[in-house]
């Protein structure tokens, strides 16, 4: 009897240390089969800055001429309404359009690829020229190079804002809001949304801030 009651006791403490050995091992060797498909915070930086230097540029063709040297507050200043030939005149003022079209804009990393921006910037004044004008743009990147990830549309980026004027000059600030969604790969890979905001104030200063793939962005544009 007494053997009895010792092989049953071992039993069941073998029986309970059997129940906890697998509690004890959850996430063992998880760090092996694991992947981080997070894009980092420099990363994240590193496209925003991509978007705003083709936003830059595409703003450039709207006057004729885009300019590398440029940043994105010079570009929105030198859409003039009174000296550009987008603008009609009308009874009451002027209605303006302004095409924006970059196609295959080269991106800034070693892999190349292209990132095109189309839309239009459009509106009226009137004969004291206030009023305001509107901007909606498309951004596509296709396999664009950028810190070391190749980056696409998913399916595209939105960049919408509003310029106001009084006699002509531009009113400060200017805002606009960047969304939409975007691919990358291959290491890390995933997709994700863009939430930001560029404020140009009246010396010309352009500032960004928001998200980029759950990053936080803040910097100049």
């Amino acid at each position: 009897m007494f053997r009895i009651r010792n092989r049953i006791k071992c039993n069941l403490r073998w029986t309970a240390i059997a129940a906890v050995l697998p509690l004890l091992c959850v996430g063992c060797g998880s760090s092996n089969n694991s992947t981080n498909n997070s894009m980092s915070a420099a990363q994240a930086q590193a496209v925003s800055t991509q978007i705003v230097q083709a936003i830059t540029q595409a703003l450039g063709t709207a006057n004729g001429a885009a300019d590398v040297q440029k940043n994105l507050s010079a570009a929105v200043r030198d859409i003039r309404p009174e000296t550009s030939t987008g603008c009609t005149s009308t009874s009451t003022g002027q209605n303006c359009n302004f095409p924006i079209s970059l196609v295959d804009y080269p991106c800034s990393g070693s892999q190349g690829g292209t990132i095109s921006v189309t839309g239009d910037i459009d509106g009226s004044l009137n004969d004291a020229g206030g009023g305001a004008l509107g901007g909606q743009f498309t951004i596509t990147p296709a396999n664009c190079s950028v810190s070391n990830l190749l980056v696409n549309g998913d399916p595209s980026i939105s960049v919408t804002g509003q310029i106001n004027f009084t006699n002509t000059a531009i009113t400060f600030p200017v805002v606009f809001t960047e969304t939409g969604g975007i691919s990358y790969g291959p290491n890390p890979s995933g997709s994700c949304q863009l939430n930001a905001t560029y404020t140009i104030s009246s010396t010309l200063a352009c500032t960004i801030t928001g998200t980029v793939c759950g990053q936080s962005v803040n910097g100049s544009c």
